[in-house]
């Protein structure tokens, strides 16, 4: 036993040699400079390929999009996805509501759509502000060269702030109808560079176009949403749409001088994306309501199965006098 702890000794260090694992102080001090200057050299040549790769790359837009991307196929044609707010938890798509009347307290829901509509549907004055300081704080040629293109691109239709004049009770103010038991949702699509919709429908969605009664002559696209079930359809009741070019009762329509979306400028994400607010103005207390809302276009492809130019959301209104006065007639009919 002590011949081979001996042993093992001697192969870790060599006191007659001087050695360490076989190697010597000059040994080692030629494979670690070796290997310093090998990484130093790699890392050299992976900066290199990256600085290379971001100088060729676009900064506001990707290379290939739309038809020339991988997003539209022989079996799947080019349609944007559709999106609601609010969502306060990303993983689930139940909107409880809990109809209190006004109160000074404040609603989770109402919370969630006032904080994303700051963050991605700022004033005007606060962007100018923002754009202000950053410029301020870099000197850089290539920043001030951006700020012109920036100012340049600003004055396109697209690239104005979106706003939706008369929304009725969608506002902040009135908390978005959540303390009412008349909820607002936004509903948007989403963002495709150089994705221009066309008003009317598809081939395949001209019957379902036409039962929905939405007049859509100048928009770009129309947004209708229905109960998903039958059951829902006979518990969602009346539906109110505020667009930005007005109120309808059929559909909400997004306009035509919203699109296209053509990437950042400036590296800077300043399009504000067109949206509507969905009311739904009596739904039926106490009931789990399916909602489905989807797009229609003469480019914008319907497809369930695949989630093609629909979002789903559920809605539940709690009216607890309602419930209570369910169970008196109950218990009073037991009687």
């Amino acid at each position: 036993m002590g011949a081979k702890l001996s042993g093992l000794g001697s192969a870790l260090y060599d006191s007659k040699r001087r050695e360490f694992l076989g190697r010597d102080g000059a040994g080692w001090g030629k494979l670690g400079t070796f290997y310093f200057f090998f990484y130093l050299g790699l890392a050299g040549f992976f900066c290199a390929m990256l600085a290379v790769f971001m100088l060729l790359s676009p900064r506001d837009a990707p290379r290939y999009y739309s038809e020339s991307s991988r997003m539209a196929t022989r079996s799947n044609p080019l349609t944007p996805g559709l999106g609601f707010r609010p969502q306060p938890d990303v993983e689930k798509s139940l909107i409880y509501v809990t109809k209190t009347g006004v109160t000074s307290e404040p609603n989770p829901y109402a919370q969630s759509l006032d904080q994303y509509l700051s963050v991605f549907y700022p004033e005007r004055a606060l962007q100018a502000k923002k754009v202000k300081a950053e410029n301020d704080d870099d000197d850089d040629d290539d920043d001030d060269d951006d700020d012109k293109k920036q100012q340049a691109q600003d004055d396109r239709p697209q690239m104005q702030p979106f706003r939706i004049r008369n929304a009725g009770d969608c506002t902040s103010e009135n908390k978005y109808g959540y303390e009412t038991g008349k909820p607002c949702v936004l509903v948007k699509m989403n963002k495709i560079v150089g994705f221009q919709p066309e008003a009317g429908a598809s081939s395949d969605d001209k019957a379902a176009y036409k039962a929905t009664g939405c007049v859509n002559k100048d928009g770009a696209a129309a947004i209708h949403c229905s109960g998903e079930y039958a059951a829902d359809i006979d518990s969602i009741g009346n539906i109110t749409y505020f667009s930005e070019d007005g109120t309808s009762d059929k559909c909400g329509v997004l306009a035509k001088n919203r699109f296209p979306y053509e990437g950042k400028v400036a590296r800077r994400d300043v399009y504000q994306a067109p949206y509507i607010w969905v009311q739904l103005t009596n739904p039926k207390p106490n009931t789990l309501i399916n909602v489905l809302c989807r797009a229609y276009g003469k480019n914008i492809y319907f497809d369930k199965k695949a989630g093609r130019a629909i979002t789903r959301f559920q809605i539940y209104v709690e009216d607890l006098s309602k419930r209570n006065t369910g169970k008196k007639s109950r218990k009073n009919g037991d009687m």
